[in-house]
């Protein structure tokens, strides 16, 4: 889809819905007279204004660590921030605000969205362009690798629309008590995974070299992407590459019998309670697994679960990435405020404190690894590996993400079940994809 695309918005133009709005904020500005949005270091004078109140949407358990940063913030700029509950995933923010934002209208300032919905909202025009809102500093905090990523799922047209705060990658967990056991080493390569895992699979008794959770909807999406941006497939092109990626699954699951069958009707928790119920030597999961099987004190142990780089395929040793940002929509009704608070709460002197202070925004930012430095963390410590090493691949891309992994999921899942054969899945696939349009 070429991004010189004009999208049409209530019979306008992006381009004209996007001119229109920024003469009216121009206007207001010129109206305002000089020196009230004039800033002072990271903040804006502590002027009265008619609004003086920044409404700030995310998820309810971050707002203890945002309430932690805001007191400088307050004083510094005179405004009062006011934390919301945001949505838990992408259908749900754009079930919630899509309405109001089509209506010229915004119930929050700032908000914390998904990579779900962010491509919508980004080209329906109803997110503001942080071109002159974000200084560059903050953007080379961020490593080489989530160049793509953040051009895909956060810009559009060149600009910029919006400002990580999470990083999800599927990490490789391993059962090194295991490996050294048999004086083995975790395996680097998917020919190694099989040669590896067919040492510790004994399918009579339920035990396995790997497992996943591939539960329709989202979670077999996730783990043929995974596969594929080792093998270098385009998932949602149903390429070559992503053949080979599917081809792989289900050769582990029915030619080496390292993967369980079952593992098509697991979702995550079933995932987590085969690997500590010593069922699974190594396995990929989300960075929350770590701290769940902490919390088995009574199983666990650090050697349970030593984290390596993912096995290579022929693209080698990646993992895709995506999560959660800052924006701020078209239609806040404190744009000043909401510029100066998203500013600060992505700073380079802030997004370590909001790391310290909630898991959630922990990131491979230069920053926050150099305040983490030192720290016995295990996921900081894989997630500087894993930056170091150029493990994170950009999320597939799809201007209609979450319909385009709905397709993906049932073209695998009849591969899978053995209900339609490869070449079949990925033309079945292809025709999917292009009805589904850009």
């Amino acid at each position: 889809m070429s991004t010189k695309k004009a999208v049409s918005i209530n019979g306008m133009s992006r381009r004209t819905f996007l001119k229109g709005t920024a003469g009216s904020i121009a206007a207001a500005l010129a109206a305002a007279g000089p020196g009230k949005f004039m800033t002072q270091g990271m903040f804006a004078p502590a002027l009265i204004r008619q609004n003086n109140t920044v409404v700030l949407a995310i998820q309810a358990f971050a707002h203890d660590a945002i309430k932690a940063v805001l007191p400088d913030f307050e004083k510094n700029t005179g405004l009062t921030v006011q934390l919301e509950d945001g949505p838990v995933s992408g259908n749900e923010m754009l079930t919630k605000y899509a309405p109001a934002f089509a209506s010229g209208e915004s119930p929050v300032d700032v908000f914390s969205d998904a990579d779900d919905d962010s491509p919508t909202f980004i080209r329906a025009g109803y997110i503001l362009p942080l071109e002159d809102v974000i200084p560059q500093e903050t953007w080379d905090d961020f490593p080489e690798s989530f160049g793509s990523q953040i051009e895909k799922f956060h810009s559009f047209d060149g600009a910029r629309y919006r400002v990580p705060h999470e990083f999800a990658i599927g990490y490789f967990f391993t059962r090194k008590d295991w490996l050294d056991e048999k004086g083995l080493k975790a395996p680097a390569t998917w020919e190694e995974m099989v040669e590896v895992g067919k040492e510790f699979a004994d399918p009579a008794n339920g035990v396995w070299g790997t497992t996943d959770g591939l539960i329709k909807p989202a979670l077999l999406y996730v783990y043929v992407a995974y596969l594929a941006s080792q093998s270098g497939g385009d998932v949602f092109a149903f390429d070559e590459a992503t053949g080979e990626a599917l081809q792989f699954l289900y050769d582990m699951i029915y030619t080496h019998k390292i993967f369980p069958e079952d593992a098509l009707n697991h979702d995550y928790t079933a995932q987590n309670a085969l690997y500590t119920g010593d069922k699974v030597a190594f396995m990929r999961q989300w960075p929350f697994f770590q701290s769940v099987a902490e919390g088995d004190t009574e199983w666990y142990k650090p050697e349970k679960m030593v984290i390596e780089l993912p096995p290579a395929g022929a693209a080698g040793s990646k993992a895709w990435w995506g999560g959660w940002g800052f924006s701020i929509p078209q239609f806040a009704p404190n744009m000043d405020g909401a510029k100066e608070l998203i500013k600060y709460l992505t700073s380079n002197e802030v997004a370590p404190k909001l790391a310290e202070g909630q898991s959630w925004f922990i990131m491979p930012r230069k920053s926050i690894l150099a305040a983490f430095e030192g720290v016995d963390n295990p996921i900081v410590t894989a997630m500087g590996v894993y930056a170091e090493a150029g493990v994170p691949a950009a999320r597939p891309f799809h201007s209609r993400v979450a319909e385009a992994q709905t397709i993906v999921d049932d073209a695998a899942s009849q591969f899978l079940t053995k209900q339609l054969s490869l070449a079949d899945a990925l033309k079945y696939g292809q025709d999917q994809i292009k009805a589904l349009g850009e």
